[in-house]
């Protein structure tokens, strides 16, 4: 109770502070950093810098060992969800370049580089590739645009396919975070959600599309096979996916790939829209008679989103559901801890009675696995004047439902949560707070135990 008691003092102080410090307007940004290129104006460089850190209270799963070496029924830290820098530019809308840097994920246990414990973690690149325009969006001679676009590249790039969420822009969030799975290899084949590939995108009338032949990251083992669940294998094959959006109302910008959660009220989005990845070969599974059995990856998803100004005041709904669907081989499950700080996980300490999790210690999870997973998210702005020049307050609610083979019960997670718009998403705060399921192996079962919660503090600053 005490370290609960600590985390919404700190809360409440930082809402206090950051009241009375912030009531910019957003002319302050005046379009971010652009570096001019030559004599032409119109020619620069544009430099994104992204900063975003979590304050977060976790009700552990059971069994859980902290940094001291004892039992943490819960655990507080303060840490970096991520640090960013995008470069791109544009000298002539016939080719683009485009990189970014930076690192995730640092706790004061974890996250550092090797040999560092947590501390000094190492910039890597997110992304890294190279685009030229086949066919302009808009006619150079007219200055109409096309009724058909297309763009091709190669790089590490984040085209990717299956949905929206799988393409999502970390700068525009409207619930704290993604909820890891709409990235159907994360960190296994692919590099925080990027692969090494060459990928097409563009318009054609109403349509948003992207296409992609990607060389995935070899991952897993051989030696990890079993007879249980299908497990990540190495690899050579090439992947195929992509990503069609239908646009019924306002289209959406597509010089780089990353979708808009929520554009705060500011524009008038309907897409519906549909794809998929597909890697040949890339789990394993051992049969009755032992021998290695190679299976695909496959995943389609549907999904529609919604972002409506409407009233008088400054008033939007945002809304968002997608459907998944993965196999990815017999009974392959993974689970996840997002900035997870325990230490360990002891099957007896001292002092502890009962199951532990299958996912293990802190706050994993289930993740994904052969099977579908359905989520539907609604946000709702409220109007000006509730804050006047403080800003916008934004109220969300996110539901998630997974139906996976390899557990035995259904998976039903909830999300609440409160954005503070202090300038846009240049300058915001998030509160939420998440419940997930506990799992525990039981009679040879694996089944729904418990219900646990976990309240995060985000503040962001973009330009």
């Amino acid at each position: 109770m005490m370290r609960k008691a600590i985390f919404f003092l700190i809360l409440g102080l930082f809402f206090i502070g950051h009241t009375q410090l912030n009531a910019q307007g957003s002319e302050i940004y005046n379009g971010g950093i652009n570096i001019p290129v030559g004599q032409d104006s119109s020619k620069n460089i544009r430099i994104i810098l992204l900063n975003q850190f979590w304050a977060k209270w976790v009700e552990n799963n059971p069994g859980t060992v902290g940094a001291n070496g004892e039992l943490a029924e819960h655990s507080f830290d303060i840490g970096v969800r991520r640090a960013r820098a995008t470069i791109y530019s544009q000298i002539t809308p016939r080719f683009l370049i485009f990189t970014q840097i930076g690192i995730n994920n640092q706790t004061f246990i974890n996250g550092g580089a090797p040999g560092q414990g947590p501390k000094k973690p190492q910039l890597f690149f997110h992304d890294a590739w190279t685009e030229y325009s086949v066919v302009s969006q808009v006619n150079p001679s007219s200055g109409e645009k096309n009724p058909f676009s297309l763009a091709l590249g190669m790089g590490l790039h984040f085209w990717n396919g299956v949905s929206r969420f799988s393409n999502a822009s970390v700068v525009s969030f409207m619930t704290l975070d993604l909820p890891v799975f709409n990235f159907p290899n994360i960190e296994q084949s692919d590099q925080f959600g990027r692969q090494f590939g060459i990928y097409a995108k563009g318009k054609a009338g109403p349509l948003d599309y992207r296409f992609h032949l990607n060389k995935p990251f070899v991952s897993g083992s051989l030696e990890n096979v079993n007879t249980e669940s299908a497990v990540d294998i190495p690899s050579d094959k090439p992947a195929l996916g992509g990503y069609v959006a239908y646009e019924f109302l306002e289209p959406e910008g597509n010089l780089t790939p990353f979708r808009t959660e929520t554009y705060v009220g500011t524009k008038r989005v309907f897409n519906l829209g549909a794809g998929f990845y597909h890697q040949p070969e890339a789990s394993g599974f051992l049969d009755v008679s032992g021998d290695l059995e190679r299976q695909d990856h496959t995943s389609w998803a549907v999904d529609a989103f919604l972002d409506y100004p409407f009233g008088i005041r400054g008033m939007a709904i945002t809304a968002y559901s997608v459907l998944y669907n993965y196999d990815y081989g017999t009974d392959y499950y993974r689970s996840v801890g997002v900035m997870n700080t325990a230490a360990g996980q002891a099957s007896s300490p001292t002092g502890f009675e009962g199951d532990v999790s299958i996912d293990g210690f802190g706050n994993a999870e289930p993740l994904l696995g052969t099977g579908s997973i359905f989520l539907t998210q609604a946000g709702l702005l409220l109007p000006d004047n509730w804050l006047g020049s403080l800003g916008k307050l934004q109220p969300f609610a996110r539901v998630e439902l997974k139906n996976l083979d390899y557990l035995d019960d259904s998976i039903l997670n909830t999300d609440l949560g409160l954005n503070w718009f202090i300038e846009g998403h240049h300058a915001k705060i998030t509160l939420q707070y998440g419940t997930r399921e506990l799992f525990i192996r039981q009679a040879g079962e694996n089944i729904s135990n418990d219900r646990l919660g976990q309240w995060t503090l985000q503040t962001q600053i973009y330009i």
